[in-house]
């Protein structure tokens, strides 16, 4: 029988978990700093407008300690400095855009990645000219920093919904019924299907995450 301790509990948990998730988008072990600042840079957008953010968000921290009580400065200056970066974004940011061509294929795909400010990322494919049911559902992930596409097929989109739990569209209905395939170089993949769809699959990628990861998409 639940109890209020264990709801309680649970709620402690959730809310540890999308903590941690956040800050592992930033900085997780083995991540050099340079990744970390370089993830950063891509969620403002622009470098100057980093810098700046930086600036302002560095004067409002020591102008607080100088007036407030510690605690207090603390968490001012926290607000502030998220405020700012947030600010920032909304004003300056623009997505990048990438051409990739596939290998063995004619074809160019522009990619745009979007980062919203609820961290959540997204790689959207424009166009698949030459792309239908009759190809292989597949596509090829690095997980390493920040999520990238490698090489993909029937894909119009690839979302980072947290830490590791990634969203997946179809350009072309899936079938009814198919099953997920994964597989690295670097060994066993584990994984658990969030949800599952003919538009679209979302799955959560368990530890150890390896850097590339390979899912194929195979009619039952």
């Amino acid at each position: 029988m639940a109890t209020a301790n264990d709801s309680g509990l649970d709620v402690v948990k959730k809310c540890s978990t999308k903590i941690k998730d956040a800050c592992a988008r930033v900085y997780r072990p083995g991540m050099s700093m340079q990744s970390a600042l370089q993830y950063i840079l891509d969620w403002i957008g622009d470098k100057n407008t980093l810098i700046g953010a930086a600036s302002i968000s560095f004067l409002i921290t020591i102008s607080a300690f100088t007036l407030f009580a510690f605690f207090f400065a603390c968490i001012f200056s926290v607000i502030a400095s998220a405020l700012i970066f947030i600010g920032a974004k909304l004003i300056f940011y623009k997505p990048k855009e990438y051409a990739i061509e596939l290998d063995g294929e004619d074809t160019i795909l522009s990619f745009v990645k979007d980062i919203h400010i609820n961290g959540e990322s997204e790689i959207v494919i424009h166009s698949q000219p030459g792309y239908g049911k009759d190809k292989n559902t597949f596509v090829i992930l690095q997980l390493s920093n920040s999520v990238s596409i490698l090489d993909c097929r029937n894909i119009t989109s690839v979302t980072d919904k947290s830490y590791r739990d990634i969203e997946i569209k179809f350009f072309h209905p899936a079938e009814s019924e198919y099953s997920i395939n994964s597989s690295s170089k670097e060994g066993d993949v584990i994984f658990e299907v969030v949800e599952q769809t003919a538009d679209l699959c979302r799955v959560k990628f368990l530890n150890p995450v390896r850097n590339n990861v390979r899912l194929d998409f195979n009619p039952s």
